[in-house]
């Protein structure tokens, strides 16, 4: 049976609709050109990101070191007020406080006569007064740091005892009187050309011991620093002797070499000299063994800390000495990038109760006012370890003085070419002296 036309048309026309491809759309991809442009772009944008994520984390860090900074500082302020809160603690035991120590040591070739006041300064750059040369390893020295065209720095010092005044193991009473028979203690024309001092009795100090010779001098309390290097009995009537002489820690020539020093400090007026009679019924008070000693100077300056880089940056630097023996306890660094370090010192000229004036050391020295000071204002001005391309830093960093005309002022900090794009900060504090307000 044969189909119709029109089945046969259809069914042929269906078979071949079945097996015809579908119509495509227009395709096309990315051409070379457009590829290269979106890359360019791409790593345009990718830079853009990159760069604001290292000015942001240059910034942060930046942030970061100048909070560190000033964290430290404010840290070692912390520590400064509590070392000066012990300055001139126990010096004198129970007794008066002196007015001034006189000290010797032979090892600093530069300076071997010195006074040790409760509180003082020195202008840096100056070698740290200890017997201990070299300093040890990896301790910054303080007489590479600073001169004194630019830096304008000080080293502050602080003495005290860490503890109540130590007596002698054995019980015996630590304090002896000077004899009269100081004119006859020794063939060398008594203890002003020896160093020989007669007492009425030496039980309990050995030789070895460290001991503070007090003698009232033109209304002050002036204190010697007296090792005491023999012990044994006298030619003269007193039966007993103490002597410091064979040690680097007291003059060969006696008591009479600190002449210039008294007259320096306005004890003594100018061409007058010790003389024995000023020993008689003067104090001795033995400390007690020197190595062993709780009195402590603490000195405060600046030097240069090596990084692992080669290089170096400031730190301030807090050192621990035995006040005894000048030997060198510690040495740490308490503050990283603190460059300068100066002190003003409110002192009382009138003893009216409260601070009258702000005097540097010098002229407190010059103007007697050493037992007159009442307060320490210092200053720390710190600056960044991690510079900044884009900051100038000015020629000088201003540091706020007290006000008043008769006040010394402190000295502007002239910012070296090293440092010029390094950002700076300047903290100030004052604190009481606690033992000179109210001495024991």
């Amino acid at each position: 049976m044969t189909r119709p036309p029109d089945l046969l048309r259809a069914s042929s026309s269906g078979r071949n609709a079945a097996r015809a491809p579908a119509p495509l759309g227009r395709q096309r991809g990315l051409s070379l050109i457009e590829l290269m442009i979106a890359l360019v772009i791409g790593l345009i944008f990718s830079l853009a990101v990159l760069l604001v994520q290292a000015s942001l984390t240059r910034q942060n860090v930046q942030m970061s070191d100048v909070t560190l900074r000033d964290n430290q500082a404010r840290a070692a302020l912390d520590l400064v007020t509590r070392d000066l809160s012990n300055a001139g603690f126990m010096l004198g035991g129970v007794q008066s406080r002196c007015s001034i120590t006189l000290a010797y040591n032979s090892s600093l070739t530069a300076t071997p006569f010195f006074a040790q006041y409760p509180v003082s300064a020195a202008s840096q750059p100056l070698a740290l007064p200890t017997s201990t040369t070299p300093l040890p390893a990896n301790t910054p020295d303080p007489s590479a740091y600073g001169n004194a065209k630019n830096q304008f720095t000080d080293m502050l010092f602080f003495t005290g005892t860490d503890t109540a005044l130590q007596v002698p193991t054995n019980g015996n009473p630590a304090t002896y009187v000077v004899q009269n028979s100081t004119t006859q203690a020794a063939a060398g024309g008594g203890a002003i050309n020896s160093s020989t001092l007669p007492l009425g009795s030496t039980a309990g100090i050995s030789p070895g011991d460290a001991a503070l010779l007090r003698m009232p001098l033109n209304g002050k309390l002036v204190c010697f620093r007296t090792p005491i290097s023999n012990v044994g009995p006298s030619t003269s009537p007193s039966s007993t002797y103490v002597d410091s002489k064979s040690t680097n820690l007291f003059p060969s020539t006696g008591y009479s070499a600190f002449n210039g020093q008294l007259q320096n400090a306005g004890i003594l007026p100018a061409g007058t000299s010790l003389s024995n009679a000023n020993f008689i019924q003067a104090r001795l008070t033995d400390l007690g063994s020197s190595s062993a000693t709780t009195q402590r100077t603490i000195a405060y300056y600046i030097g240069k800390y090596a990084d692992a880089s080669g290089g170096s940056y400031p730190v301030l630097v807090r050192a621990i000495l035995n006040s005894q023996t000048d030997a060198l306890i510690s040495a740490n660094p308490v503050a990283a990038g603190v460059v300068s370090l100066q002190a003003l010192f409110g002192v009382d000229e009138t003893n009216s109760g409260g601070v009258t004036n702000y005097l540097t050391w010098p002229d407190v020295v010059s103007g007697n006012y050493t037992n007159a000071v009442r307060s320490v204002l210092f200053a720390l001005v710190t600056k960044t370890l991690h510079s900044d391309p884009k900051y100038n830093a000015p020629s000088k960093i201003a540091i706020p003085s007290p006000a008043g005309a008769s006040n010394d002022t402190f000295t502007s900090y002239t910012v070296p070419t090293t440092y010029a794009q390094d950002r700076f900060s300047v903290i100030e504090s004052e604190i009481a002296v606690r033992n000179q307000l109210w001495p024991h």
